[in-house]
């Protein structure tokens, strides 16, 4: 092959390589490519593909040996036996090891004969050689390089052919012209795996960003802890049931292996926002809770209040013992002990309710302003009611522990995901993690929030966020202020919130006829949860044709 012919063939093979490099994810093949681009360029009969290990030793990752039809790891899927070669022996760089040395040096080995005398250790190499019959003759060895100079591997092309006038093909002795076309392809290689490992080492550093931002913010409160955890697993087993799915309108929903990541990053980042929300709201564990719990501020004033009770009961008996009716010390003892048990039971009436766990009913509502109105305390030498306003309102509030301003804090965390997401140059194959994540507030009327978009303006992974997020929060365990609730009650609520427009009933409905809650709560909550009910009895499924 002439020089003019060489070059042509060599520019083919680098613009080939060079578009493939573009396209191939797998590694293990766009190098397998390089090395045949090289084997064909030399008129190798074989060659191998070395990469270090983080062991600091040398491991086979592809074996091709045209005459004896061998071809191990790469595309072959064929297993390579053969030992790692170490790069320090002693913790002294290993000379023996042509492939080592080529390694630690960062030099080219270019040997017309390795069964001439050499400082390598080739024993190795002349085993196989008598097992099979072949004859390792001419070797090239080159390090691979990233771009900080580091050698990551190397490639070794071995025997050379040339064609004879008889038309034989000989082995021949790798020219330095072929030397330096092959280190062409030896870089390309390198910065084939460096752009590779660049990618997804980065890939690796946003995930664990992700995972790390969603640890914080479960740290934050010991209530909710897990929550962001949990959510991306849900989210992801309902996607796959959604992408299963074989009838309805969305049976043709397909989620890519990119959409997958993505949902699985968005879940991750669903609720970063709240890493600026306050902690005493997020932790609000009780209505009367800010950093601390004021229903002890409120026992005590109840204490107050029956110190005035008996001091008042005390000043009575003495002017009636001292006007000689006993009688009426009889009555006031009475009249006393009622005030003492009404004064008990209003006590823990507003200790049962501070907890916020259940509906608040408007004869509740009623109660506690009554309770508000009939004691008054003195402070400070101010008489007030027991109860102030602050805490008629919080403990008037209807369901949960929130109340408005509080409620419109905890839904300014998804503005504030929504800044923060958005304010991301997320590259193209993250591109919708913003849109899937800002999902899981929003309803199918168009009433939630941040944006208020409609079933119509979401994507299915965006949809079904919300379901991941409503399920994982009322089937959580380990939220102090309310028990784990039965899986049957957890779809009745959320049946009804689909009867509602709120939730999207397709994704509802895969969600529960493919039983995607059990692996769910088998894996992240309590069995016990898995309660017995009947399917078709829950608000909101639709049925199929």
């Amino acid at each position: 092959m002439n020089k003019r012919v060489l070059n042509d063939t060599v520019f083919q093979h680098l613009l080939k390589i060079s578009i493939e490099l573009s396209s191939e994810e797998n590694t293990e093949i766009l190098m397998e490519k390089i090395l045949i681009a090289a084997m064909t360029i030399s008129n190798a009969d074989a060659g191998s593909i070395y990469m270090v290990n983080q062991s600091k030793e040398i491991e086979f990752r592809t074996i091709i040996n045209t005459s004896l039809k061998m071809h191990l790891g790469g595309s072959s899927n064929k297993p390579i036996t053969f030992p790692s070669i170490p790069l320090y022996i002693d913790d002294q760089p290993n000379k023996s090891a042509m492939v080592a040395h080529a390694v630690n040096s960062g030099k080219v080995i270019n040997i017309k004969d390795v069964y001439d005398e050499l400082p390598y250790d080739l024993s190795a190499a002349r085993r196989i050689d008598k097992d099979t019959g072949y004859r390792t003759q001419s070797m090239l060895t080159f390090p691979l390089k990233d771009h900080i100079g580091d050698t990551i591997g190397a490639i070794q092309i071995i025997n050379a052919q040339q064609e004879t006038p008889e038309g034989k093909l000989e082995t021949v002795e790798f020219t330095s012209d072929v030397e330096t076309q092959i280190l062409s392809f030896a870089s390309l290689g390198a910065i084939a795996l460096t752009n590779k490992a660049l990618i997804s080492n980065m890939e690796l550093l946003f995930e664990s960003f992700a995972k790390t931002i969603a640890s914080v913010i479960d740290e934050k409160s010991p209530h909710t802890g897990g929550h962001c955890k949990r959510v991306p697993e849900l989210t992801l087993l309902i996607a796959d049931a959604v992408h299963k799915e074989q009838k309805g309108p969305l049976a043709d929903f397909v989620l890519t292996t990119q959409d997958r990541h993505q949902l699985n990053i968005a879940g991750w980042l669903h609720d970063c926002g709240k890493i600026a929300t306050p902690e005493h709201i997020i932790d609000k564990s009780t209505k009367l809770q800010t950093i601390f719990d004021r229903i002890n501020f409120i026992d005590t004033k109840f204490e107050i209040a029956k110190r005035d009770i008996d001091l008042l009961h005390q000043q009575k008996v003495i002017k009636a013992l001292k006007s000689g009716k006993t009688i009426e010390v009889q009555q006031l003892e009475r009249g006393c002990m009622v005030k003492h048990k009404q004064l008990n039971l209003d006590k823990a009436f507003i200790q049962k309710i501070n907890i916020g766990g259940e509906f608040l009913s408007d004869i509740d509502e009623a109660q506690i302003n009554k309770i508000a109105n009939r004691y008054t305390i003195e402070i400070n030498g101010i008489k007030v009611p027991i109860l102030n306003d602050d805490e008629i309102e919080n403990l008037s509030i209807k369901r949960g522990t929130l109340n408005d301003a509080e409620r419109l804090i905890i839904q300014h965390h998804m503005v504030v995901t929504s800044n923060i997401l958005e304010a991301l140059p997320f590259p193209k194959h993250l591109s919708k993690v913003a849109e899937f994540a800002l999902g899981h507030h929003e309803t199918m009327d168009g009433k939630g929030y941040p944006k208020g978009l409609t079933k119509e303006q979401m994507s299915v992974p965006a949809r079904l966020m919300a379901i991941a997020d409503i399920f994982e929060a009322l089937s959580a365990s380990d939220r102090p202020y309310k028990k784990a609730k039965p899986v049957s009650e957890c779809l009745n609520i959320m049946g009804n919130l689909v009867v509602k427009n709120h939730l999207d009933g397709d994704i509802f409905t895969i969600f529960v006829r493919s039983k995607v809650y059990e692996k769910y709560i088998n894996k992240f909550a309590n069995p016990e949860q898995l309660d017995d009910f009947d399917i078709e009895s829950i608000p909101g499924l639709i049925t199929y044709s």
